[in-house]
């Protein structure tokens, strides 16, 4: 089995070629979901593989204004750690 990213090799097609394609609807809520998950798998390797996470960080900016990303990340790492230690307390 290939690996993938986010989209199968048929979402990517239908995506990219199939503007009318009945399965956009249920790509879009894959993907949705995906996303999801990817934050979760992201927490976890930032506890887990520091390295990997910034890695997959960089890997996401590219093409973006790194610095700027990075920064919002780095809030929203914060807010989830302080909202983590108010549902513990």
């Amino acid at each position: 089995m290939k690996d993938r990213g986010i989209l199968t090799e048929r979402d990517r097609e239908i995506l990219q070629h199939d503007p009318t394609n009945d399965r956009r609807p249920v790509i879009r809520s894959h993907v949705r979901k995906r996303i999801e998950r990817l934050e979760q798998d992201l927490e976890i390797l930032d506890e887990e593989e520091p390295e990997l996470a910034d890695q997959l960080r960089e890997q996401l900016c590219i093409g973006t204004q790194h610095a700027a990303v990075m920064d919002v990340l780095d809030d929203i790492q914060r807010e989830l750690e302080a909202v983590h230690e108010d549902v513990k307390d």
